[in-house]
């Protein structure tokens, strides 16, 4: 008796894991291939200031478009920590992330976005670095949201309400 995918061809196709690291690690890949790698640094916390808050930028982001892998290999992630808000006060920035390991010629950089800033309207997205895509974050901005990542370009500003 046959199965229905015994007539069904292989159309050369096939479907690769998608990892997602949140913590710093040591990360061997599981198979080998061409990989892409994606790093997104982390949001500046925001800042208080007699009710007219100040938000905190987005991260950079750093993009390799491909990279051959191999089992041997390996990569050194770092994840940055995200900024903490302060009342009455600056907030504080937020930690680049990076990747580091076989096959790259540079370690991804994706730098963190600064906190949002006790009496400045407006902060300073992280930039980004050594991949095949650096995009800025977007900035903070008073009374509003924080920037977005940009992942086609200098990520948005956030407005005010």
């Amino acid at each position: 008796m046959s199965n229905f995918t015994d007539y069904i061809g292989g159309g050369g196709s096939a479907s690769y894991p998608t990892f997602f690291l949140h913590k710093s690690q040591t990360w061997v890949p599981p198979q080998d291939g061409n990989i892409c790698i994606h790093v997104i640094g982390a949001g500046g916390g925001g800042a208080g200031y007699s009710g007219t808050p100040r938000s905190g930028a987005a991260g950079g982001y750093s993009k390799k478009n491909t990279l051959a892998v191999t089992t041997s290999g390996s990569f050194t992630v770092v994840i940055g920590a995200h900024g903490n808000g302060a009342a009455g006060n600056n907030g504080f920035a937020g930690g680049a992330s990076t990747v580091a390991g076989t096959g790259l010629s540079a370690t991804l950089t994706a730098n963190g976005g600064t906190g949002g800033l006790y009496g400045s309207d407006t902060t300073a997205g992280g930039t980004a670095s050594g991949g095949d895509v650096n995009n800025t974050g977007g900035g903070g901005y008073y009374q509003g949201g924080g920037g977005g990542v940009g992942l086609t370009g200098t990520g948005e500003t956030g407005s005010s309400y």
